[in-house]
């Protein structure tokens, strides 16, 4: 399949024990209708057989071009595909996510209507392990919309991310430092210099992987997320960023978001309860509990007039997500007829 020397698209992948899906993601830019692509595949010393599948693929396919690479971040690991990349448009695609055939193609078309536009992305499906759909994630779509959602989220999907070239390089591409939520940190980075988009269709399939996930990524990610977001509050006034020799500072975060520690720790607690519950809906007890332990651990740090509200977080952990009368009428059997113990939604 021969391409350009100068390609439309310079497809980036960066993976790291990816190769049970992998062949799956390779299939789906294989069949898009849109062919004048390469992919710049970056394995990140993974020792799970991904090396063979990248090789059986780059030997049919000249397009896609591997690189191994020793356990660098995937930030880094994006900054040299893009650093060897030859195309004006760079398109993100996970190891374990699978594009619809026309994703590169309807993105390609917008970005050449509308030159304005540096940053990309699209609606996607929600499949879990075995290909099934379980839902839908949509997103704001117009420029407007995202810029309120940025200052509190992130409202993009890498694998269905096409960004300009010239964008990323203004922003001096990946946070290196970052070892999680590097994305959501160029994005806010990249708003600030360019227009932004979602297509309202989705574009991509999003899969939902909870296996040898550690207990600790939803706290780690919810640190380093706001000091992202307060990261580009600062910026917008002109102050430093809360980051100390590139590592996040959360201390200077939340002074800039004007946020007590105490707060932050009510709210890092919901979240993980939260993501507990989803565990436990799923059926993934084995995972529940060990989100369960770190929550145990969050909600005995909170000062003692905030034991109750904490522990009442705690015990909402034992129930699935979308079960809140029937917690609340456990709960009243547990303290008594008359208790109202305050629950999250």
């Amino acid at each position: 399949m021969l391409t350009t020397v100068s390609p439309a698209i310079s497809v980036l992948m960066a993976e790291n024990h990816a190769g049970r899906f992998l062949d799956a993601a390779l299939h789906s830019l294989a069949n898009q209708t849109f062919k004048d692509f390469e992919v710049i595949l970056v394995d990140n010393n993974s020792r799970d057989g991904s090396d063979r599948i990248i090789a059986e693929w780059a030997a049919k396919d000249e397009r896609i071009r591997p690189y191994r690479m020793d356990v660098l971040t995937a930030a880094r690991c994006l900054n040299f595909a893009t650093s060897v990349a030859r195309a004006p448009l760079l398109a993100r695609l996970g190891g374990t996510d699978v594009l619809l055939p026309d994703r590169l193609r309807i993105q390609h078309a917008r970005m050449e209507q509308e030159p304005h536009l540096g940053l990309l992305g699209a609606g996607v499906d929600l499949i879990d392990i075995d290909d099934n759909v379980v839902g839908r994630r949509e997103l704001p779509l117009s420029d407007h919309q995202l810029r309120t959602f940025l200052r509190y989220g992130n409202p993009f999907v890498q694998s269905t991310i096409m960004m300009r070239r010239a964008a990323f390089e203004a922003v001096g591409g990946y946070r290196a430092s970052l070892r999680t939520s590097s994305d959501f940190d160029l994005w806010c980075r990249m708003a600030e210099v360019t227009q932004m988009a979602n297509v309202r269709e989705s574009l991509a399939r999003f899969r939902i992987i909870e296996d040898g996930i550690p207990a600790s990524r939803p706290v780690r990610m919810a640190l380093t997320d706001s000091c992202i977001i307060a990261a580009a509050r600062a910026r917008e006034g002109g102050k430093p960023e809360p980051f100390i020799n590139g590592a996040a500072s959360l201390r200077g975060a939340l002074d800039i978001l004007e946020v007590s520690r105490d707060d932050f720790r009510y709210r890092l607690l919901k979240n993980v309860v939260g993501i507990t519950r989803q565990a436990v809906s799923r059926g993934d007890i084995a995972f529940a509990k060990e989100l369960r332990d770190r929550a145990l651990m969050l909600a005995r740090g909170l000062p003692l007039r905030g034991l109750p509200r904490g522990f009442a977080y705690l015990a909402a952990s034992y129930f699935p997500s979308g079960s809140r009368k029937r917690r609340k009428l456990a709960f009243r059997r547990m303290l008594g007829s008359g208790a109202r113990p305050a629950t999250d939604r």
